[in-house]
């Protein structure tokens, strides 16, 4: 702060005058209004699923909780997001096997306005943060031609901010039997952002070996994510 000092100039024998500094008022930074995005931007902010992965497509959702209009959390279970917001579920996949085997799945809930949206991703986050860390899946028939075998889950939640965004994530390791398939570890990343009055939860998911470490998932998993929320700039 800048303290000015006035001087009282009299005349001939007069005397100088100090007279006390004038305090400054204190000042608030202005604060932006929370982000706001339309129908029609977040239709214009989906990634293209050349943005995803090479080789990808489009399908129509299969997965349990999307179809369910509910957010993919730990354990093949679903979050039901409060409120009545817009949903858009988008799921991908390709048509390779083994460790090249790919899946990733969007849900995206547009609020009327941010205040909804905080609390709904609040409500996301809380339930992210109570799954259980360790846990035995029993077999799950997923239509007349699909079992889902019977595995072994491990999970565990990180909190951090990416750009603008609130962001939580959650990595899940699914490990089936070893002689279900060679490549019997399933990496899956779920993350969760919220920004203004929308929340984006995406799903990421690739198969390796036992061992193989999961750190390249890892980083495409972010990638991907990061491309998704600068769309939305």
């Amino acid at each position: 702060m800048t303290v000015v000092t006035a001087l009282s100039l009299t005349g001939c024998g007069g005397s100088h005058k100090k007279t006390a500094p004038t305090p400054s008022a204190p000042t608030t930074p202005p604060t932006s209004p929370p982000a706001s995005f339309s129908t029609e931007q977040v239709k214009a902010a989906l990634l293209a699923p050349t943005d995803i992965k090479k080789g990808i497509h489009e399908i129509k959702v299969v997965l349990d909780p999307l179809k369910l209009d509910k957010v993919p959390i730990c354990s093949l279970t679903g979050f039901k997001m409060p409120g009545s917001p817009q949903l858009t579920t988008r799921q991908f996949v390709n048509d390779t096997l083994g460790a090249d085997q790919f899946q990733y799945a969007q849900l995206i809930a547009r609020y009327d306005d941010a205040t909804s949206a905080n609390s709904a991703y609040s409500a996301l986050s809380n339930a992210a943060n109570k799954c259980v860390k360790r846990r035995h899946v029993p077999p799950k028939k997923v239509t007349d031609n699909f079992t889902i075998f019977s595995h072994n889950d491990t999970w565990k939640v990180t909190d951090a901010a990416v750009q603008s965004w609130a962001h939580l994530q959650g990595t899940e390791q699914q490990v089936y039997p070893p002689d279900a398939t060679k490549f019997n570890v399933y990496n899956v990343f779920y993350d969760y952002a919220s920004r203004g009055n929308v929340v984006i939860a995406t799903m990421y998911a690739q198969r390796t070996a036992p061992k193989v470490s999961a750190a390249p998932i890892a980083q495409q998993a972010s990638t991907v994510l990061q491309k998704q929320l600068g769309k939305f700039g």
